[in-house]
């Protein structure tokens, strides 16, 4: 791998110092009650410095998911004996944990599901497990990997969702019920199949 010039090694520093201030004040203050004026003088960068690296402060959170949703990618795969139903269900708790901890900040980047910044980390983590269930053999292969992981990811978005509003009910096993209902509904058209 390359060296990064100096130039580039100070950009990357920059990026890290603000994202890293904008995380520790999210988090002791609120999301909401978070300015980027703050972010910016704890980071002691200018605010135009701050929109050179992210466009809003829910860039910065999406940035905070999609390292996380890869933390989980990467602990998934030191576990390759696991069936695809394990490796689903151990994604999904680990995803619902980040959800359930960090609350507010997992709210951003749930309402914050549509436009040039989606976070497809989910879908993508998702999309990978299903795919190689199919090759496998241990998924009905009538349907489209990218489609079944689209479902799957909006029957448990839609349970975040309500659980968030609600701010009632037991987001694990609200998750491991919406995936019972998708991997019953998958076992059924094996059996057909």
């Amino acid at each position: 791998m390359a060296e990064l010039s100096r130039r580039e090694r100070k950009k990357k520093e920059t990026r890290e110092k603000i994202y890293s201030n904008a995380m520790k004040l999210f988090r002791s203050q609120g999301f909401v009650a978070t300015s980027i004026e703050q972010i910016t003088q704890h980071a002691d960068v200018g605010k135009g410095t701050f929109y050179n690296y992210f466009s809003t402060k829910e860039a910065v959170v999406l940035e905070f998911s999609k390292r996380t949703c890869q933390e989980l990618i990467d602990i998934g795969r030191h576990n390759p004996g696991l069936n695809t139903r394990a490796r689903l269900e151990s994604l999904l708790h680990d995803w619902t944990d980040f959800m359930v901890r960090d609350r507010e900040i997992a709210w951003v980047t749930i309402r914050s599901r549509d436009g040039a910044d989606y976070d497809m980390s989910l879908h993508y983590a998702l999309l990978a497990i299903l795919s190689i269930g199919q090759k496998k053999g241990e998924i009905n292969h009538d349907f489209d990997p990218a489609f079944l992981a689209e479902s799957l990811e909006g029957m448990v978005v839609h349970h975040v969702i309500r659980w968030f509003v609600s701010g009632t009910g037991n987001l694990h096993e609200e998750v491991n019920n919406a995936l019972s209902v998708f991997w019953a509904g998958l076992s059924e058209g094996r059996k057909e199949a």
